[in-house]
């Protein structure tokens, strides 16, 4: 077999055009396969991904209406707290005694407190009934206190002349309403403050 120069470079030539032809439809299908395993895999992230973002919106839904139903309750609670503060105000001020004459001293307010012990046990109840659920324990243990004192001392005042104990307690639960009073409204500016 006498190959001669031409016809080996013919049959090196076929050898390189058909592996050649073959490295492309292998290439081109490699590349094909690569891009249909790729958007595959995409799709699949692209579904857990999607899954994950709902889960994330309801529980974000959930969280926000939990906290819309918090500040519901908060502002509710705050507007009764607020009405409990202005009605413990109006009380105090109904209690506090007027200027009867040009020389009366607190002394004299006193006796005009202790006069109305049995009206002031009254109010005061009416108070704790209609607003001890949204009071806190110290205001109401005030309050309380100074409807048992009003309670004990009515009975000091005879024929309208005040004991010096009925006149001593008006003052100690005058002092314990403003007491109250002070104790609530701080409360309720602090909550504004927030």
């Amino acid at each position: 077999m006498n190959m001669n120069i031409v016809d080996i470079l013919k049959l090196g030539s076929a050898v390189v055009v058909s592996l050649g032809g073959s490295s492309l439809i292998l290439l081109a299908l490699s590349s094909w396969l690569g891009r249909v395993w790729a958007e595959r895999i995409l799709e699949r992230q692209k579904a857990i991904y999607a899954v994950d973002l709902e889960e994330f919106k309801k529980k974000l839904v959930l969280e926000t209406e939990s906290h819309k139903i918090r500040l519901k309750k908060s502002e509710l609670i705050f507007a009764r707290e607020f009405d409990a503060a202005s009605s413990l105000v109006a009380l105090v001020k109904d209690i506090t005694p007027t200027y009867k004459h040009p020389m009366m001293d607190w002394n004299d307010a006193c006796d005009d407190i202790a006069r109305d012990f049995g009206k002031i046990e009254n109010l005061i109840a009416k108070y704790l009934r209609d607003n001890g659920a949204v009071l806190n324990d110290q205001v109401k243990d005030i309050l309380a206190s100074c409807e048992a004192i009003a309670a004990e001392n009515q009975f000091e005042v005879i024929s309208g002349e005040v004991s010096p104990e009925a006149n001593k307690a008006a003052d100690d639960m005058y002092a314990k309403l403003q007491k109250a009073e002070e104790t609530l409204l701080v409360q309720v500016r602090g909550q504004v403050t927030i």
